[in-house]
């Protein structure tokens, strides 16, 4: 995104969330970007603190200024334990975040495999955030939304139909005669649970019937 005609916006809160190997490489730190960059970051991900909504801006001078002077004017201060709480766990020791990635990558795996042990498809193998993309088995007649709304329904288990993260031009799909029905067959899961709650949900999905 921009801000200005030559500063950029990154969004970060999965840094410390990356597999296999992955590491995060901040826009701010290439070779002439630390002056146009603005960098914004929140606990939420990195310390399962989503409710909490505390987060912070990083900006060179002038910017940071202006973010603070708007800032004031729209939004009151987060509550002053969450913020002595989010300086607590910015000293966190850097073992922390070795064993948030290692345990988030075991329960990455752990879906991927109970996904495609009942007949999903996962093209894409994530590489970060906690976040799922799977795509319907091929004999299931179903879309996105009936799927979803099924699986609720019959087995308890709830995820988000992948239609939202598509954007389709209906005037380039009437023109070029492109099929967009692709877009009504993936499904995201989301494997930020309890071991307990993902066994759950492998013993209640692998019996589904529809």
């Amino acid at each position: 995104m921009k801000y200005g005609s030559d500063t950029n916006i990154q969004v970060l809160v999965y840094e410390y969330v990356t597999f296999d190997n992955n590491k995060h490489t901040s826009l701010a730190s290439l070779s002439g970007m630390k002056d146009r960059t603005i960098i914004t970051s929140s606990l939420s991900k990195s310390f399962s603190v989503t409710g909490w909504r505390v987060g912070w801006a990083i900006a060179p001078h002038l910017i940071a200024s202006a973010i603070k002077n708007i800032h004031v004017k729209i939004t009151d201060s987060a509550p002053a334990p969450f913020q002595e709480a989010a300086l607590t766990a910015l000293t966190t020791p850097p073992e922390y975040f070795e064993l948030l990635q290692k345990d988030y990558e075991s329960k990455r795996d752990y879906m991927v495999k109970l996904l495609e042990g009942v007949g999903f498809q996962i093209a894409f193998k994530p590489q970060g955030s906690f976040f799922l993309f799977a795509e319907l088995p091929e004999d299931f007649p179903f879309t996105d939304m009936e799927f979803v709304k099924k699986m609720i329904e019959k087995v308890g288990v709830v995820a988000v139909p992948g239609r939202g993260f598509f954007h389709a031009n209906m005037y380039l799909e009437k023109l070029c005669e492109v099929d967009y029905k692709y877009q009504n067959r993936y499904i995201r899961f989301a494997f930020c649970k309890s071991d307990q709650t993902l066994a759950s949900a492998a013993q209640r999905l692998g019996s589904i019937k529809f």
